[in-house]
């Protein structure tokens, strides 16, 4: 991988992340103006999933550090795949 996709990787993550942190921002306000409980579930679940991509994200484009071999199980099992 060159050094310009890794860079554009890395801003994808990023903006990622931020969304990321944009949904538990929302989700906080939800919970302080008292919305309904499974609309904030909703959200969450949202999340969760966004969660589970970001990872799938920083293994598929190799941005992680100590590059260690993990089993298709073991990645399953971290992201509750099935």
């Amino acid at each position: 991988m060159n050094k310009l996709n890794k860079k554009n990787n890395e801003e994808q993550i990023i903006d990622r992340i931020s969304r990321i942190e944009g949904q538990l921002r929302g989700i906080k306000r939800m919970v302080e103006e008292r919305k309904e409980c499974l609309n904030i579930i909703n959200q969450i679940s949202a999340i969760r999933e966004a969660v589970n991509m970001l990872g799938v994200e920083l293994l598929k484009n190799d941005l992680c550090n100590g590059k260690k071999e993990l089993s298709e199980n073991h990645l399953k099992s971290l992201f509750k795949f099935q």
